[in-house]
């Protein structure tokens, strides 16, 4: 009996031993998220204002800026633009992510 109750403990060892490394993987990709988040946030401001700075130097040209002006009525140029820049960062780093996983060797 004793030895069924030392093999059960074992167990109970080990899959706690797996969750306390799960929750540290876990731990881990969030930490690696925000830092990517904050990464994100901090280099779409210069992009989204060498955007709006080219934009507003082609402001002679009616062709351009004015149907564009009309899309974001309502929204300023630099935040549609620092949108812009947010999802195209992600959206990059996400495609990245998808060719890296699909390329890795499976040991």
């Amino acid at each position: 009996m004793s030895d069924t109750v030392s093999k059960g403990k074992a167990a109970l060892a080990a899959e706690e031993g797996k969750l306390k490394k799960l929750l540290k993987a876990i731990k881990k990709l969030f930490a690696k998220e925000f830092l990517w988040i904050l990464l994100v946030l901090l280099v779409s401001i210069p992009l989204a204002l060498v955007v709006e700075y080219l934009l507003c130097q082609i402001g002679d040209s009616a062709v351009a800026v004015d149907p564009l002006m009309s899309m974001i009525e309502g929204y300023s140029l630099f935040m549609v633009s620092y949108a812009i820049s947010i999802a195209g960062f992600y959206f990059a780093r996400t495609v990245v992510g998808a060719i890296k996983t699909l390329t890795e060797k499976k040991e």
